[in-house]
């Protein structure tokens, strides 16, 4: 753990004091964390096991603790200590759910909220400079957010972690104490590159919403350098910056804020807040129907961002497309077409899967090139759970097994033996910076911890999705394991189990009853030892279970 302290007016002392109870807290508790953790079996290729734990020490090692900030204790995303960012810190709480009592996942998004919806007039916290910060290593420098209008998934991080923890109070604080879900959905709406720069933010606005959509920006959307938004055959500016057409609408931007009207109504509806689900519900259906009839390609079968002034498409085929896939806004129809495009090696699939860019476009660059061909892991996770969400389990295995195979053997044949920050769509190595071959950071964990651990679990071990509040688990395991897979210590709620599966049955232990869902069926799980027969089905399966599903996108 890196311990950021400065010597500080008597102002800050509670701070400093709390910063360095939690430091000891966590130091007496250090060499037990391993132990809490969720134990993944996998026969067949039990060095993923391993990387795992790779994955785990390096994220633990991104715990950081900056007294005066609003949680100390937080996961830095590994670069500038005067800066977070929003699309960073969402992704690192699909990881830290499994082990919330150390890894400090969604407190770290009160630090977002506390900065950037505090009254205008709040000091921002200060902090010390280190060597990614511009020359400025040693100063005492602001904290702030880098970019205000990074990808609002706020309420989807939120609710996924207390699908998984069963944290009722958790939601209770954020969405009916604070109200800073629908608070951050609402600013996002109102943002204007015009007015002055929201407090506590280190970049200006780029977005702008439009009756059809939302004007953007490359670097806030997560996608610095795409070539989305070029006018020609191939983008003119230079492969480090984006075009930014000024006339473009966004789709991903208009699918995130789709997300999260869909999660903050399931939200509402876990707290008894039906009208207000319904309104959200309303909110997520409009997104839907926009970017179903402008931004849809029924030629194609894929969606395009379109320009504001005649709703032209610019067919540039990123993985943005999926947003809307997880978003649920599809048809049944169309996201068949999709994955059309997720198993064609010439778009996105092959052996190294899921790139930013499609390998048939003029601007893909095989070395990767930033967001002109990189291997994401937060896009490629995103990709994976959209498949999940239409019950694509198969599918989305395939996907995950790729990737985390690509990240491995890149973290055997590649020196430093790490997880980097992206990676090569075409050789097992790291990816690149646009004009230049050098590798991107290294000790990436940071989102790259979604590869080793979340799609590991959830998509190639198959325990896909709990559901806390349903005392329910949903699980798709391979039809024909080699030998056991499973995982042991998993937690939900009150409930710690081992679920072990082989060809022929399931064995769990557990500490409680719920309700198993596995290979089409529903099991009761009672306390103690359980042993099901398997009957495995073919086709797809409905991730159903414990969540409304919205009718209007199948």
């Amino acid at each position: 753990m890196n311990l950021k302290i400065e010597n500080r007016k008597s102002k800050n002392r509670k701070s400093l004091f709390s910063c360095l109870f939690l430091v000891a807290l966590a130091l007496q508790t250090g060499a037990d964390w391993r132990d809490a953790l969720p134990r993944p079996v996998y026969d067949e290729r039990p060095e993923f096991v391993d990387f795992y734990y790779k994955a785990w020490e390096i994220a633990h090692g991104r715990i950081d603790c900056i007294p005066g900030i609003p949680v100390p204790r937080y996961m830095d995303e590994a670069h500038r200590s005067d800066r977070i960012w929003v699309w960073d810190t969402c992704f690192m709480v699909f990881f830290c759910k499994y082990l919330p009592e150390e890894f400090p996942g969604v407190e770290s998004l009160e630090n977002f909220y506390e900065i950037m919806l505090a009254p205008a007039d709040t000091p921002l916290p200060k902090v010390v400079g280190n060597s990614a910060c511009g020359g400025l290593e040693g100063k005492l420098l602001d904290f702030k957010i880098h970019h205000p209008d990074n990808p609002p998934l706020l309420a989807w991080a939120e609710y996924a972690s207390a699908l998984q923890t069963g944290d009722r109070a958790r939601l209770e604080k954020v969405y009916l104490e604070k109200r800073w879900l629908q608070r951050w959905y609402e600013m996002f709406e109102a943002f204007d590159p015009a007015a002055p720069r929201p407090h506590g933010t280190a970049e200006k606005v780029c977005i702008k919403k439009c009756a059809d959509g939302y004007r953007w920006a490359g670097w806030p959307s997560g996608m610095d350098n795409t070539p989305r938004g070029r006018t020609g055959a191939k983008a003119v500016c230079s492969p480090e910056r984006c075009p930014d057409n000024p006339d473009l609408l966004w789709l991903d931007a208009l699918a995130q804020q789709g997300l999260s009207a869909l999660c903050l109504s399931r939200i509402a509806t876990l707290l008894g807040r039906a009208d207000e689900a319904q309104e959200w519900r309303a909110k997520w259906a409009e997104a839907q129907g926009k970017l179903n009839s402008l931004y849809w390609d029924d030629e194609d079968g894929f969606y395009y961002d379109i320009l504001e002034p005649n709703r032209a498409k610019v067919k540039v085929a990123t993985i943005a497309s999926f947003w809307p896939m997880l978003a649920e806004m599809p048809t049944r129809e169309m996201a068949d077409r999709l994955e059309e495009k997720l198993r064609d090696p010439r778009t996105f699939g092959g052996e190294l899967p899921m790139p930013s860019l499609s390998r048939s476009d003029p601007d893909f660059l095989p070395g990767g090139g930033y967001c002109r061909g990189c291997l994401w892991l937060p896009t490629a996770y995103m990709t994976v759970k959209a498949l999940d969400a239409y019950g694509d389990y198969t599918l989305a295995r395939e996907m995950s097994l790729k990737t985390l195979s690509h990240m491995y053997n890149v973290y055997t044949n590649i020196e430093p033996h790490t997880i980097w920050e992206d990676y090569s769509p075409t050789e097992p190595k790291p990816g690149s910076y646009a004009t230049s071959p050098k590798f991107v950071r290294g000790d990436f964990c940071g989102w790259s911890a979604l590869g080793p651990i979340s799609m590991f679990i959830e998509d190639v071990i198959g325990v896909k999705h709990a559901d806390a509040f349903a005392a329910t688990l949903v699980c798709h395991f391979p039809e024909t394991p080699k030998d056991r897979v499973g995982v042991q210590n998993y937690r939900f709620g009150d409930v710690v189990c081992d679920i072990i599966a082989t060809e022929n049955e399931i064995k769990v232990k557990s500490n409680r009853a719920f309700t198993l869902v596995a290979d089409g069926r529903r099991l009761a799980v009672s306390p103690g030892d359980n042993i099901f027969g398997r009957i495995v089905r073919e086709g797809r399966e409905r991730l159903r279970e414990g969540r409304e599903r919205p009718r209007e996108g199948r």
